[in-house]
C-alpha cells in the first residue's frame, strides 16, 4: 500500500501552488485545512501496557475536492479528500498519508419512484477505524469500502411507500497476521414497506437480512430482522424515529450457534429556536464482536449531540456517546480460552466538543477536543483513553 505516498504527496505539493490561481476555472469546489493537534495517545495504548502512552504534537493537511451537480432527474456528488499527518514524536514511521473518497448518485425516474447509490472508501495508516460505531483497533494499515444502494416508489401517492436497500462492505489489512483475523466481507439486504396512517406519522414493516464472512470464519454470521417502524412529527419542532422487532441469529463458530434477540432503536430531534439542533436517542441490538473470541456481542448504546451558533459567524457543537457491549459465553468461539479468559462488558465513551468560526467568505477556524475512553472486562490489557486537541484554519480557494 505505499503506492499510494508518491501521487499523494505530489497531488498536494503542486495543488497547494496551483490551485489558488485555477480554482475559479474548475467545475470542483476545493479547501484546504491545515490543522495542529496534540494526541495524547498516539497508538490508543492499553493502560496496562509496559511500554506507556505515546503522546506526540501532529500537522495534518487535508485537501477536499467536491463535486456537486445535478441535471434534470438526475444528480451527482463527488468528494474526494487526501490528508498528509506529521507526528513529531512518533515512533517508526513519522508520516501517514490517508485517503477519503465518498460518491452519492441520484435518479429520479417518476414522481414516484428514485434510486440512490452511495459509496464511501477510506484507505488509512492509522491504528483507529469505526465500522457501525464500534472502534476497531489495529496497528495496521488497511482500506475499507461501504457501497449502498436503496430504492424508494410510492404505491400508492403520498399514501403508501416500498423502500429497498442494499449494502456490501470490505474490509483489508495489509498485513496478513491482521488480516487472517480480520479481514471481512458485510452484506445487508432489506425492505420497509410504510404507511401513512396520519398526516404526521408514517408506520410500518420492515425485514432484513445480514451476512457477515470473516477471513478465517470464526465470527460469521447471518441473520435476519423481522420488525415494525414508526416515523412521527410532533410539530414543525420536534420528531423522532422508531424502529423494534427480533432478530434471528446463526453463528456457526459460536457455542451456542442459533439465537433469537429483540431490538430496539429510536431517535428524536429537537429544534428548539432557530439553528439550534438537538438529537438523541438510544438502541439495543446483537452486533458485531470486535473481539476474535466471541462471535457477537449484544450492544447497548445512548448517543445525543448539539449544535447552537453563539453568534451568525459562530457555531459550537457538542457529541456524546456511550456503548456497553456484552460479551457472554454462548457466543465464544473456538479461540477463546477459560483457562486466561472471560466473559463480560466493555463499556466505551465517546465525546468531543468542536467551535466553528467564519472569518470570512473564504476562511474559517475551528478548535476541537476530543476524549475516549475504553474500558474492558473481555480485554483488559487494552483498556485506555486518548485525549486529542487540535486548532485549525480552512481556506476555500
Amino acid at each position: 500500500m505505499k503506492h499510494f505516498y508518491i501521487p499523494t504527496a505530489l497531488l498536494l505539493a503542486v495543488s497547494s501552488t496551483w490551485a489558488p490561481a485555477r480554482a475559479q476555472n474548475l467545475p470542483v469546489d476545493v479547501t484546504n485545512t491545515l490543522r495542529i493537534e496534540y494526541d495524547d495517545n498516539v497508538f490508543t495504548t492499553g493502560s496496562d501496557s509496559s511500554t506507556g502512552k505515546v503522546d506526540s504534537f501532529k500537522i495534518v493537511n487535508t485537501l477536499e475536492f467536491l463535486v456537486d451537480t445535478r441535471q434534470d432527474a438526475n444528480y451527482l456528488g463527488i468528494r474526494y479528500a487526501p490528508s498528509i499527518v506529521w507526528y513529531e514524536d512518533r515512533p517508526g514511521d513519522s508520516t501517514d498519508i490517508n485517503h477519503v473518497l465518498d460518491l452519492i448518485a441520484s435518479r429520479q425516474f417518476s414522481p414516484t419512484s428514485v434510486f440512490q447509490f452511495r459509496n464511501s472508501f477510506r484507505y488509512a495508516q492509522e491504528p483507529e477505524l469505526m465500522d457501525s460505531d464500534v472502534t476497531l483497533r489495529r496497528r495496521n494499515d488497511y482500506y475499507y469500502n461501504s457501497a449502498n444502494a436503496s430504492y424508494e416508489r410510492q404505491l400508492i401517492p403520498d399514501r403508501t411507500t416500498l423502500r429497498l436497500d442494499g449494502r456490501y462492505v470490505i474490509l483489508r489489512y495489509d498485513e496478513s497476521d491482521v488480516a487472517d483475523f480480520n479481514d471481512y466481507d458485510r452484506f445487508v439486504l432489506g425492505s420497509d414497506l410504510v404507511y401513512r396512517v396520519a398526516p404526521n406519522t408514517d408506520a410500518g414493516g420492515q425485514i432484513r437480512y445480514e451476512s457477515v464472512q470473516y477471513e478465517n470464519d470464526l465470527r460469521d454470521v447471518d441473520s435476519v430482522q423481522l420488525g415494525l417502524v414508526l416515523n412521527r412529527i410532533f410539530n414543525p419542532k420536534w420528531h423522532g424515529d422508531f424502529r423494534a422487532g427480533i432478530e434471528f441469529r446463526d453463528a456457526d463458530n459460536a457455542l451456542e450457534q442459533s439465537s433469537e434477540a429483540p431490538y430496539v432503536e429510536g431517535s428524536f430531534v429537537f429544534l428548539p429556536v432557530e439553528r439550534t439542533r438537538i438529537s438523541v436517542g438510544a438502541g439495543y441490538s446483537k452486533d458485531l464482536s470486535p473481539i476474535n473470541r466471541f462471535a457477537q456481542q449484544t450492544r447497548t448504546r445512548i448517543f445525543g449531540r448539539i449544535t447552537h451558533p453563539l453568534t451568525a459567524a459562530t457555531v459550537l457543537s457538542a457529541d456524546a456517546a456511550y456503548a456497553m457491549g456484552n460479551f457472554d459465553l454462548d457466543d465464544s468461539t473456538s479461540a477463546f480460552d477459560p483457562e486466561i479468559h472471560q466473559d463480560g462488558d466493555e463499556t466505551a465513551v465517546q465525546f468531543s466538543l468542536r467551535l466553528d468560526h467564519r472569518i470570512n467568505v473564504r476562511n474559517s477556524i475551528e478548535a476541537v477536543i476530543q476524549y475516549t475512553d475504553l474500558d474492558s472486562d473481555v480485554r483488559p490489557n487494552e483498556d485506555f483513553d486518548r485525549t486529542r486537541v487540535s486548532l485549525g484554519w480552512k481556506y476555500s480557494l
